[in-house]
């Protein structure tokens, strides 16, 4: 017989099932448990007052470029014109020169000047006592004389007339400054050399041709394929042609007489233009003179 139950004793608790001491397979596929990180200690670090201070970040240097050089330019040179003073006491009427030689002065005013001289055929008055006589001279000094005595260099024209011929300082056998002047062409000539040709086909020359070196000394014709007023046309020929460029020339070289022909807005004729007689009968008595040509030897 079963001992009696008492209703007032704790109940009784249920037996736990048995624990399986094999533990858990592990899966082998299965993620690694990454470690738990160490914690961050949130007060930054000491500076160490004694170390050297970081210098800041430069800004980065572009690369020096080096300029581009520009090419020199050539200066720009000019030629005047001396003319003499009197008729026949030069060895030559006229010359083209570099502005910075000396030469003699004498001036022109287109007012009336106590003891200035004025020629029948002119219409100016020429001087040479500017007050005193002038004897070497530059082209520039030349022009301050003249404007202090309110005038003015004589044309190259005025002075081939012999506006100012006769007013001393024994300059009628001198080569005078004149106003007239000329840009040389900084191009090179295209060769060394050139050819002449006779000025005339009636003349002793006719029909030659010779080669002369740039720098040797010939007379001046020149040549236009436009007409130019006062210049001679002749029939069979396309151009135009002069020899008083302002005025005659029996001495120039090469870049001389290319230069005075471009002042007046023309060119060097060519041989076939000088043998044709293009500029046949133009004065200066070059019809027997062997004249400077374009046409390169």
């Amino acid at each position: 017989t079963p001992a009696p139950i008492d209703p007032t004793a704790a109940p009784i608790a249920p037996t736990p099932a048995p624990v399986d001491p094999t533990p858990a397979p592990v899966d082998p596929t299965a993620a690694p448990i990454a470690p738990t990180p160490a914690p961050v200690d949130p007060t930054p670090a000491p500076v160490d007052p004694t170390a050297a201070p970081i210098p800041p970040t430069s800004a980065p240097v572009p690369p020096t470029v080096a300029p581009i050089s520009s090419p020199p330019v050539a200066s720009e040179q000019t030629l005047a014109a001396i003319v003499c003073g009197g008729s026949n006491g030069c060895r030559n009427n006229a010359e083209m020169v570099d502005p910075t030689e000396s030469h003699e002065v004498r001036c022109c005013s287109e007012t009336a000047k106590d003891g200035w001289v004025k020629k029948n055929n002119c219409e100016v008055w020429g001087a040479s006592k500017v007050p005193t006589c002038f004897h070497g001279e530059d082209l520039a000094t030349a022009e301050a004389i003249c404007q202090a005595e309110e005038a003015r260099l004589c044309t190259a024209e005025e002075l081939y007339d012999k506006c100012a011929k006769g007013s001393g300082c024994g300059h009628d056998s001198d080569l005078i400054w004149s106003s007239f002047s000329v840009t040389v062409d900084p191009i090179p000539p295209v060769a060394p050399a050139h050819y002449l040709a006779c000025g005339g086909s009636q003349q002793s020359c006719a029909g030659t041709i010779e080669t002369a070196d740039n720098d040797e000394y010939h007379e001046v014709r020149c040549c236009s394929d436009s007409l130019i007023q006062g210049w001679n046309k002749r029939n069979g020929c396309d151009v135009w042609s002069a020899s008083e460029v302002p005025i005659c020339f029996h001495k120039e070289n090469f870049v001389g007489a290319k230069s005075v022909c471009a002042a007046n807005g023309a060119r060097l004729c060519t041989t076939e233009e000088l043998l044709s007689d293009c500029s046949r009968g133009t004065g200066c008595n070059h019809d027997k003179d062997m004249i400077w040509s374009s046409t390169p030897v």
